[in-house]
């Protein structure tokens, strides 16, 4: 009886055929990657090991894939880490089938980024050069006053009180809320409509946190995931990399001020900000942060970082009083 294909020896076939790289083995799926967007495998060749993405042959898909694949080559060219574009034998970056498509990335060695004064350095240094480098780049149209987290999130901020609420005592959950609500009522007037006109714009990553820079030891072996990146406020991306990097896991104001004096001082040596964009920055990190435990939050049953949700009321408004004053300053 003739033994079905398996697809992951079609795929490897697929390989063979259009790149030039020895010797093939089957693919396998990558552990613990997200497969949400397109479909992540590993390939060991003669030539190394690869990352391989699947992707449905949309156009729309593969000319954003497209510029992905220029923009990579471009930070490569100006000294910034990524996982480089592997091409095929006719010397593009992206082999199109019937209906589906894929792309060949070199295989980057690495973890998420672990936070330390080094570190910290490095991911700094690499948005603000990312920045600079690509100010001129032509990129993928969208009104860049849309940026996520640049809206106060009244729902899932809601379902993280009446959480807490349950989880301890009700008066101090209503008082860290109200705390919270003012905090978030000026965080929205400061970032309205009309604001957002005095802040900078350019190509920005989109999604610039620890998770998408990986490390080997106090090495940055890459930046990843450019799927966000396109026209947008640099204010975007500079909140998402101090609410993750510097706020979600300090407390103590000391603790706060370092790093995220370290992380702005060496961001500013590429790229400086205007007195507009130093106030609004503050309030756009706490609406990001806040933003991001809430959802966390409720989606992981109650419980972030070894914290509950009246923890984190109580954690979060230390936090957003700590912005508020660093935004006074400025």
């Amino acid at each position: 009886m003739k033994q079905a294909i398996n697809e992951f020896d079609v795929l490897a076939d697929v390989i063979r055929q259009y790149y030039d790289l020895g010797d093939i083995e089957t693919p396998r799926q990558l552990e613990d990657a997200h497969q949400r967007r397109h479909r992540k495998l590993v390939v060991n060749t003669s030539a190394g090991k690869f990352l391989v993405k699947t992707y449905r042959r949309d156009p729309v898909i593969l000319d954003s894939l497209r510029f992905q694949h220029r923009l990579s080559d471009h930070l490569a060219e100006n000294g910034i880490a990524v996982a480089r574009i592997q091409r095929a034998k006719d010397g593009k970056g992206i082999v199109e089938l019937d209906t589906w498509a894929l792309e060949l990335q070199a295989f980057v060695t690495g973890e998420p980024m672990q936070i330390s004064q080094e570190t910290l350095r490095i991911a700094a240094e690499t948005l603000g050069r990312f920045h600079h480098v690509c100010r001129d780049i032509p990129c993928p149209p969208r009104d860049a006053r849309m940026w996520r987290f640049s809206e106060v999130p009244r729902a899932s901020f809601g379902q993280l009180y009446e959480l807490a609420k349950t989880q301890g005592d009700e008066k101090l959950a209503t008082d860290c809320c109200n705390d919270l609500a003012l905090f978030l009522h000026e965080a929205a007037q400061k970032l309205n409509w009309d604001a957002r006109n005095n802040f900078e714009t350019g190509l920005i990553h989109g999604d610039y946190h620890g998770g998408n820079l990986l490390f080997d030891g106090n090495r940055l072996t890459a930046l990843i995931d450019l799927e966000f990146a396109g026209a947008g406020c640099y204010l975007e991306d500079l909140a998402y990399a101090l609410s993750n990097l510097s706020i979600r896991t300090a407390f103590a104001d000391d603790r706060l001020t370092y790093r995220t004096n370290l992380l702005l001082d060496n961001y500013t040596r590429f790229r400086s900000l205007s007195y507009q964009e130093e106030v609004a920055l503050y309030y756009a990190v706490g609406i990001k942060h806040v933003a991001t435990v809430s959802y966390q939050l409720v989606q992981l049953g109650g419980e972030l970082a070894g914290l509950n949700a009246i923890e984190w009321m109580q954690r979060l408004r230390q936090q957003c009083a700590w912005l508020a004053q660093r935004a006074a300053k400025r």
